[in-house]
């Protein structure tokens, strides 16, 4: 675990394991737009409100999804287009999204 803490600050990323198992942001990056791009979320912590609908705006060529774990949030995304996400009915928490295709591919979303 502290290996890995150590990992991640090396790479400044603004996140830390929290207790569900989910990265819980010290700092995330308050965005309705989740860009994709070179097989990556961007930014890989974000923070929105259950009301909101992201936008994901899908840079690569290849074929993606926006999945959010234990929720029925799963988007596929074209490559080179766009879709969105709404997040209404999300409780307050902190989620992991994942890319079903590419499951090297996360993010970490709290709600507020």
């Amino acid at each position: 675990m502290l290996l890995a803490a150590l990992v991640l600050a090396g790479l400044g990323a603004a996140c830390s394991t929290g207790s569900s198992g989910a990265a819980a942001c010290e700092t995330p990056t308050k965005t309705t737009e989740v860009d994709i791009q070179n097989l990556a979320f961007t930014a890989p912590c974000v923070s929105a409100t259950a009301n909101d609908t992201l936008n994901l705006v899908n840079k690569d060529s290849a074929e993606h999804t926006f999945t959010v774990k234990g929720t029925s949030i799963n988007v596929t995304v074209e490559g080179g287009q766009t879709a969105t996400a709404p997040l209404t009915g999300l409780a307050p928490g902190t989620y992991s999204v994942i890319c079903q295709f590419h499951p090297q591919m996360k993010q970490t979303l709290q709600i507020t």
